[in-house]
This record gives C-alpha cells, sequence and structure tokens, in this order.
C-alpha cells in the first residue's frame, strides 16, 4: 500500500510576529511555569535592532508587567542570535515561542517567562498564510486580492510612496560623494540616469560621473561641443565614420579629452536591442545635451516652486539638426524631429525631479519639498508598464503617477519578498478569507473576565 505526504504547515517567526502583533492569540494562555498570561499591550513592533516589540503590557499571574517582548522559534535561538550577552534584552519580560526548549535568563539572571504558542490561534490561519507564502503566482494572493476593497490600497498609497522615495534619498545621500557635495552635480547626474530610463540608466549614470557637470557648464552655450564631450565620453565616436557631424564631433572631442585628462567608456554598454529608436541612447544623449544647453541649474529650478507645466516646458529637449535623419550614426533614416515626448517627461519627473525634491525635504527638513514632490505625482497619470497592466488586470488601477509608483513598491519591496504579514492588502485578506471571530482575538475587555 502506498503511502500518502501529507503537506504539514511549517510556521515561521514571523507568523508568530503577526499573531502577537494583531491579537490572534486564542485565550486562555499559560506560561510554561503553568502561570496564567493575559495580553494587556503587544507593545509597538520594533523595526530596528532590540527586541521584537517594545512597551509592551503583560499580566502574568498576579504581576502586572511592562517592558519588551521577544519572539522566536524555539527559546534556543535566543543563544543562537547572541541576546544572553546584550543589554538591550535585559528588559524582556515575556518570550514567546512555538517550542520552549531551553531556559532563558535576562538582567539579574532571573528567568524570562516562557509562552508557548503551539496551536492556540484560529484554525486554518497558518494553511492560509502558507498559501501565500509558497504561492508561484505573479503576486501571492493573486487568486483573493481582487476581493479586497480598493479603498484598503489607496489609503496605504502615500505609505509605500513615501517608503520608496526614502529608499531612494538614501541612495542619493550616498550619491553626493560622487558629486563631491554639490547640488548641481548630484541633480545632473540623476537626471542623466533618468534619461536612460531603465534600459540604459547604468550606462547614463556611468556617463554623468565620467563627465563632470562643471567641465559641460563651461561649454553649455555650443551645443556642438557639449554633444561632443557626451558622445565621445560614451564611447560612441568612431574614427571610421565617413560622414562630416560625426567626424567633426571626434576631432572637437579629442581636443577636450586630452585638455581635460577624459577617459571614455566602453562602446559596447549601450543598449539599442528592444529599443524604440527613438528612445535609442544616440537620441537620448542628444536630447540631454540640449537640456544642458537650455538649464544652467537643475538646483535653482529644485528651489523654485514650479508647476507640472513649467516643468514640462523646462524638460522638453530636442536633439540636434542630425538627428532628424538619423537614430545611429551614419545610417540615414525618414525625417523626423526627435524631441522628448509627453511620457519621456512624465518619466524624467518620476525618477529623477521628484526623487530629487524629496531628498532636498530630508536633507534640508523642510516638508515644502517633499509636498511639491507628492503633489508632482497626483498631477502625473499613473504609468503605462507591464507591471502597472497586470495590476490593472487584478482590480488595481493606476489613477495617477502616485498610485502606479505605489503598486510598483508593493510588487517589488512586499510581493516579490514575500512580505504578506506585513502588507496591508495581505493582513485584510487573511483576517477575511480564515475563520477568525472577535472570540479568537485577545481583547483587553476579555482578559478581565480571565482569573
Amino acid at each position: 500500500m502506498d503511502s500518502i505526504l501529507i503537506a504539514v504547515p511549517m510556521l515561521t517567526e514571523a507568523f508568530l510576529h503577526y499573531l502577537w502583533r494583531f491579537r490572534l492569540l486564542q485565550a486562555p494562555l499559560f506560561c510554561v511555569t503553568g502561570e496564567p498570561v493575559m495580553v494587556i499591550q503587544p507593545g509597538e513592533y520594533n523595526r530596528d535592532g532590540g527586541p521584537d516589540f517594545i512597551n509592551a503590557r503583560v499580566r502574568i499571574g498576579r504581576t502586572l508587567w511592562a517592558g519588551n517582548v521577544e519572539i522566536h522559534l524555539r527559546a534556543s535561538d535566543w543563544f543562537r542570535h547572541g541576546h544572553q550577552g546584550d543589554p538591550a534584552y535585559h528588559n524582556v519580560i515575556l518570550h514567546v515561542v512555538d517550542h520552549c526548549d531551553r531556559e532563558v535568563t535576562g538582567g539579574g539572571n532571573q528567568t524570562i517567562p516562557c509562552l508557548e504558542v503551539h496551536e492556540n490561534y484560529p484554525p486554518g490561519l497558518i494553511d492560509i498564510y502558507q498559501t501565500l507564502l509558497l504561492g508561484k503566482q505573479w503576486i501571492p494572493c493573486q487568486k483573493m486580492v481582487g476581493e479586497t476593497d480598493l479603498s484598503v490600497f489607496r489609503l496605504w498609497a502615500p505609505v509605500l510612496v513615501f517608503e520608496r522615495l526614502n529608499a531612494r534619498a538614501n541612495t542619493l545621500r550616498k550619491w553626493m560623494d560622487y558629486a563631491e557635495k554639490q547640488w548641481d552635480e548630484l541633480a545632473y547626474q540623476v537626471m542623466a540616469t533618468a534619461m536612460g530610463s531603465q534600459i540604459n540608466a547604468q550606462p547614463f549614470e556611468l556617463l554623468a560621473r565620467s563627465t563632470p557637470f562643471r567641465i559641460l557648464q563651461r561649454h553649455r552655450d555650443q551645443v556642438p561641443i557639449l554633444e561632443s564631450l557626451l558622445f565621445g565620453q560614451a564611447g560612441l565616436l568612431n574614427p571610421l565614420y565617413q560622414e562630416r557631424y560625426p567626424s567633426d564631433l571626434l576631432r572637437s572631442y579629442r581636443f577636450y579629452q586630452e585638455n581635460y585628462s577624459l577617459t571614455p567608456l566602453e562602446q559596447g554598454i549601450w543598449k539599442f536591442l528592444r529599443l524604440r529608436p527613438v528612445n535609442f541612447p544616440t537620441i537620448r544623449i542628444s536630447q540631454f545635451a540640449d537640456m544642458i544647453h537650455r538649464i544652467s541649474s537643475f538646483h535653482e529650478n529644485l528651489e523654485s516652486d514650479l508647476s507640472l507645466r513649467n516643468w514640462m516646458e523646462i524638460l522638453r529637449a530636442t536633439a540636434s539638426v542630425y538627428w532628424n535623419s538619423h537614430f545611429t550614426f551614419e545610417r540615414e533614416s525618414p525625417g523626423k524631429i526627435k524631441r522628448t515626448g509627453q511620457n519621456t517627461i512624465y518619466l524624467l519627473l518620476i525618477n529623477g525631479i521628484i526623487p530629487l525634491l524629496f531628498f532636498k525635504g530630508t536633507e534640508k527638513d523642510q516638508a515644502k519639498f517633499m509636498e511639491k514632490a507628492f503633489s508632482l505625482l497626483e498631477e502625473i497619470p499613473g504609468e503605462k508598464n507591464r507591471l502597472t497592466f497586470q495590476w490593472s488586470e487584478l482590480g488595481m488601477p493606476s489613477d495617477n503617477a502616485l498610485m502606479s509608483q505605489a503598486l510598483i513598491h508593493l510588487k517589488q519591496a512586499y510581493c516579490d519578498q514575500k512580505r504578506c504579514l506585513e502588507c496591508r492588502i495581505g493582513m485584510r485578506l487573511l483576517k477575511n478569507q480564515s475563520p477568525i471571530t472577535d472570540k479568537h482575538a485577545i481583547k483587553p475587555h476579555d482578559q478581565k473576565k480571565q482569573p
């Protein structure tokens, strides 16, 4: 007779955090020593170093304790994580575990009460959580997300965007070192990276770092020199070219390369495949040269309270005349003026100007810059790409860029990382899908009835 394998849901520490944080442990609860446990306040979830929950209030037996709570799968994890020698854990009042396999002591060598979770939570909850955790769909809750009230996401969206912009601000803080603490240099590097979009973002970043803004500023009145410097540094000028325009650019570049001791990039880093010709790096570099020609200081524009219309005008750039009949060097194409389109300008705002405004707000401690960043996102139409299209198919449309940026962050920072227990949609789905009722959750008014 063949044996039947039954999949047993596997508990995780994150699941125990979820149970504790949202009061889903079923009463009555007891320490391993037999003393009753009543949760007055589970405490604040601590994302930094130290115990998992701080400022908790727990009644153990007849004593009301105030302090911190630490959560592990096994009590012995306390020692595996090195908490026994860390003063930050001296004020732990309760150790919540699935299995208490060892006694743990805290400050003053006092034994820390241990609460075993076992299966003291609503039946079926672990199965639903496991479904989310092990799901192979595009997002873990793909089959259930349509059941969620869209207002849950709309209320959470600004928080998601704040997280996304704050993460970008942390990156820009490091970029400041490359920019030698100069705001104009930083803004130039960020805008260059944004010009590359997703495909050529890194090559554009390297181009900007290898071609300092202060050098380009000296020649901003002469677009041919700007183009010779940028195309030369990009490694895109070939001595075998026969047309006059690229030959002139190369001749000019060699002169300035020697004067400024410049080292060009490798031509092979640029990507042309699967790009529309209007988005080729050759076109974007020429448009970027025009942008530098017209914008004396990115930083001054950031300081001004510019409207979306103002920014649309500022960032509208046109490639030089040669590119009217070319997409790449020495290959003619039907004549057409190559200007940055509306969608390209929106992306320059989303990926360049708005992160810079937010970062400036954090560095200068001035909320007006962060507010302006959010205001612009609310005015810009939602992004149309593969990711936002898939969200829309699941009933999650993006009315504006604030919503589309929130959906992008939700997918990358939560769904892809299986952070379902930290996701407001995931938590709502778990609550709706599982047989959780008021009698399952430990509430203060319930605890008064317990001995």
